[in-house]
């Protein structure tokens, strides 16, 4: 068995139209397909129920596969009846925030912006093994509150003595 690496995110929004157009117009992702959408039947609740957990009175009224650049892919839900909304904050247990990779954090904090995100203090330099020139981070808010990160890496990172493995991080457009 080979673990080639995370092929997609999936995302519980409380309006798959407003997710689906800011992750298009903040990071410039595509649509790939839609399982269902609200001109469609929903996926009902007890057909998903024993598959993937979805509380069986519930539906996806809506589910699409993004594209992001050369990164995992983003999955974008809507139920019906949604769980408790998200506190956008690192403390949360689950998955509190996914990271973006870029060249020009200030172009991409801009950008998230105008799509309608709100920025929080930064950008800021890293700090521990991320630490070098030009490595800097932030982190801001979409319209539903997700948590997502900005991480631009000038410099080389330091690991842990022994360690052999080095983390992974998308190609540059100039790499390709």
């Amino acid at each position: 068995m080979t673990i080639r690496g995370i092929e997609h995110i999936g995302i519980t929004v409380p309006d798959h139209g407003e997710a689906v157009a800011f992750f298009a117009e903040a990071f410039g992702a595509e649509v790939l397909f839609s399982l269902t959408d609200k001109t469609k039947a929903p996926l009902k609740g007890t057909d998903l129920a024993a598959k993937n957990g979805l509380n069986a009175k519930a539906a996806i009224v809506a589910v699409s596969m993004l594209r992001l650049a050369n990164g995992a892919n983003i999955e974008i839900f809507e139920i019906d009846h949604p769980g408790r909304p998200g506190g956008g904050n690192i403390a949360d247990i689950g998955i509190s925030h996914f990271s973006i990779n870029v060249d020009d954090i200030d172009a991409a904090a801009a950008r998230f912006a105008r799509a309608g995100g709100t920025l929080m203090e930064g950008p800021y330099g890293l700090t521990g093994q991320e630490e070098g020139p030009g490595n800097l981070g932030r982190f801001g808010l979409t319209p539903w509150g997700l948590l997502i990160e900005f991480e631009s890496f000038s410099s080389p990172m330091n690991y842990d003595p022994g360690t052999a493995a080095e983390r992974w991080l998308p190609d540059s457009d100039e790499d390709k």
